[in-house]
Formats: structure tokens, sequence, C-alpha cells
């Protein structure tokens, strides 16, 4: 574990990606060796990094405007990791994993590392190991990671919860500003980027942009010392990159110099850790005989029309409580 973490260190593209899909192995015997390495990421990696979620609706352009910022970090001499997690069918439960190929002069450059990852049955907006992941790019000497979520939308506050900062990306005619209040996602964003400002879409795009601005004097900022930006651009074209460049650096700038940060991450890790284990229990307690084989027996019932499924609902939750020792 010690050579492959100083293989990392030394910047071996290589051994990242095999240490990622160590990572994202759910075999025990893969991952009592992943916790090994990433024990080593976590002791001896710089914390001089800053991370971000970047989320918004399907097709609003958050891959082009990732690698568009992402070059423009690079040319100002940053080293630039991205996340990406592709929606899981919840029929084939098959990935597409084809953020690369959106991505295509940022996965090419060697200051930039770039991975695709399957949401599977997660919400949130996240994968299962990003934050391992994080914690591998950051001991690789990454210093700005983007997280690409999803982009379900409404539910991605884990995202915001294991990151620095907070990027939502939305498109002209995303909504009156009362659309802007009722959408639970725009509370937790510290800067929205109206993408795709360019065209015939303009004067929308300037609208709402207008819009936003309005519907973010409702809330109250959730970073010490950052009240949240609105700003347009069009990632396609390059118009407005330069001032959200500019703003990122300022954000990044105002959460580095914070004398919370260190506590802000030691409650991201917090949060993860109750977060993973939920994961894991479920997974468990699911799995457990007991559970396992009164749930076969209700699902048998409700194919042949029998018990009632409100009881067989109770009588696992009581089995359950009884394994657990909860009352």
């Amino acid at each position: 574990m010690s050579s492959i973490f100083q293989s990392i260190k030394d910047g071996d593209r290589v051994a990242l990606g095999k240490a990622m899909t160590l990572v994202e192995s759910d075999r025990l015997e893969d991952r009592e060796i992943a916790v090994q390495l990433l024990d080593l990421c976590q002791k001896e990696s710089n914390q001089n990094f800053i991370s971000f979620a970047v989320s918004g609706p399907p097709g609003v352009g958050k891959s082009t405007l990732i690698e568009t910022l992402g070059l423009k970090a690079i040319a100002d001499g940053q080293k630039v990791g991205v996340l990406t997690v592709d929606p899981s069918s919840q029929i084939s439960l098959g990935s597409i994993l084809g953020d690369k190929s959106r991505m295509n002069q940022l996965s090419l450059s060697d200051s930039a590392f770039v991975r695709s990852s399957p949401a599977g049955t997660l919400l949130g907006g996240i994968g299962r190991r990003s934050r391992e992941l994080m914690c591998l790019l950051t001991a690789a000497g990454y210093n700005l990671i983007f997280l690409e979520t999803v982009g379900v939308g409404q539910s991605e506050h884990i995202a915001w919860q294991l990151t620095d900062g907070f990027l939502l990306v939305i498109q002209p005619g995303s909504g009156d500003e009362l659309q802007g209040i009722k959408r639970g996602i725009t509370e937790l964003a510290d800067i929205i980027v109206v993408n795709k400002t360019d065209g015939k879409s303009s004067e929308e795009a300037m609208r709402t942009r207008g819009y936003y601005q309005n519907a973010i004097h409702y809330f109250s900022g959730q970073r010490t010392g950052w009240e949240p930006r609105v700003l347009n651009c069009s990632a396609l074209e390059g118009t407005g990159i330069e001032e959200l460049w500019e703003v990122l650096r300022l954000y990044s700038s105002s959460r580095l110099e914070n004398n919370q940060l260190k506590a802000e991450r030691t409650r991201q890790n917090k949060f993860w850790l109750s977060w993973s284990l939920g994961i894991t229990a479920h997974h468990l307690l699911m799995a457990h005989p007991t559970v396992n084989q009164k749930l076969s027996e209700g699902l048998n019932n409700i194919d042949q029309h029998e018990g009632s499924m409100f009881k067989t609902e109770f009588e696992i939750e009581s089995a359950m409580r009884k394994l657990t020792g909860s009352t």
C-alpha cells in the first residue's frame, strides 16, 4: 500500500485509476485493502484543496461548463480532478459512463483526471464511493475538484453536505422568481449559473438571472462570509467564463482562508460516516436471513392475494427491531 500510495503521490495516473477501481469494489477483500490505502491518503494528503458539487437538470450543460472551467483552471496553474456521477437505469441497472466524451480536451490533459461512476440506486446526487475517490484525488495533488452530480434537480442535498462549494447550473426559462423560491436546491447554491446565454436565448437568460437574483434574497446564505452570486455565461461560446472563473477563485480563497474550514471538513467527515454506514446497515439488514425469509413470504402472499400487506410490513419491521434490539 505504501508503494501504491507513493506512485499516486508521484503522479502515476495508471496507479490512480487502478486505486479508484479498487476503492469502488464491494468485495470484502478489496475493501480491506482499499481502506489501508485511503487511510494513508487521509493522513498524509495536503488539505489545501477545494471541492465543488456541480448540479442542475439533465441537458443544462454541466459537463461542457466543467470542461471550460477546468481548462481555465489548468491555464492558471491548477490541477483539476473531475468525478462525474452517471444515472443508472432502474431497468437494466447499467450506466453509460460517457461523460469523458463530453470533456475530451480536459480528459486528455496531464493536469486533469476525469472519472465516471454509476449512481446505482442511491439518491442525493453522488455515487457510493465519491467521497473516497475525492480522497485519492487530493492525495495525487489535485487541488480543484468538481463533482458533477446526477442532475435530478431537487434531491442532491448529500452532494452539498460533502463538498466545499455548490454550483447550481440552470438554463434560460427555468421559471420565474416564485419557481426559484420553490426549488429546495436553490437555497443550497453558493453560485448560480445561467448557462446557454447565447443567441436567441440571451434575453430570456438575463430575465432568468433576475428572477433567481431576487429569489436568493429570501434565503440566508449557507456559508459564513459568502453571499450567493448569480451569473450568466455560455460554456459553448466561452462568454462570461472569465467572470465566472474569477468568482470561483474568490469563493475558493474565501473558504481556504477561512478559519472555519477545518471544522467544516470535520463536519463533512462526520456526515459521510453516518450516511455511509446508513447505506451499509440497510443492505446488511435487508440481506439478513430472517428478514429475507419474511420478505419472500410477504411478497408471495401479495402474489397470491393473501393476507394484509400492512400487517406483513409491520411483522417484518418487528423482526428488524428484534434483531437490532430496538424497542
